[in-house]
């Protein structure tokens, strides 16, 4: 509520071992599939990860999700109560429709070039 705690967010590649990773450890967490969509055994694992490191921060949270099919209902949560948005609902109240995604994405490629301009090539 007063967003100082951030989640570390999930990335889904389509590449088991990106070849831009190669001999260098992926910076966030990194999980895949063909089709580089979340599924719900991804789902399962990143909310069960949460959960645990909820518990170890004394925290409990209620994350807003859609009623996609890859988000199960019957997750055992101890830190954690998933609240589903109504289904059917239109694009314009869902929370990452809403610009969330878009802004993540251009702050991560300003954070990326602000990090190159810092290297020194000398």
């Amino acid at each position: 509520m007063t967003e100082t705690d951030k989640l570390t967010p999930l990335v889904i590649g389509k590449s088991q071992t990106p070849s831009c990773f190669r001999a260098k450890c992926v910076p966030l967490p990194w999980e895949n599939n063909k089709t580089a969509w979340m599924t719900a055994a991804i789902f399962k694992d990143w909310v069960r990860n949460v959960d645990e490191e909820m518990g170890k921060r004394w925290k409990k949270i209620l994350p807003l999700l859609d009623n996609c099919t890859v988000h199960p209902h019957d997750v055992p949560l101890s830190n954690i109560r998933l609240m589903f948005l109504p289904a059917h609902n239109t694009p314009l109240i869902q929370p990452l429709d809403q610009g969330i995604i878009q802004n993540f994405k251009a702050l991560y490629v300003q954070q990326k070039k602000t990090d190159l301009a810092d290297i020194s090539l000398f």
